[in-house]
């Protein structure tokens, strides 16, 4: 059986799959979303599913002042309001 690594959403502190979150990282230039997980740097992860863990209050924890940006940015990579999303890869 394969080892499967798990990790915590930076915004809801639920444990999950690792390849069921969407990786950020955070860069000089600002925020970069990884959806591979492959990139190098430290990376932190969040729900892509779950709207309420996208939100600028949320995200403060990680993001500190640029939560707003990252809130943003994610809303607009993962689809808006529902979660629905043709972006990500599967599995």
């Amino acid at each position: 059986m394969k080892h499967v690594p798990w990790r915590m959403c930076v915004a809801c502190r639920r444990r999950r799959p690792k390849g069921e979150l969407l990786r950020i990282l955070l860069t000089e230039s600002g925020f970069q979303l990884d959806p591979s997980g492959k990139l190098p740097g430290r990376g932190a992860y969040v729900c892509p599913d779950n709207p309420e863990c996208w939100t600028e209050k949320r995200l403060r924890r990680f993001a500190g002042g640029r939560a707003k940006a990252l809130s943003e940015a994610l809303s607009a990579f993962l689809g808006g309001k529902d979660g629905q999303n043709t972006h990500l890869p599967a599995g």
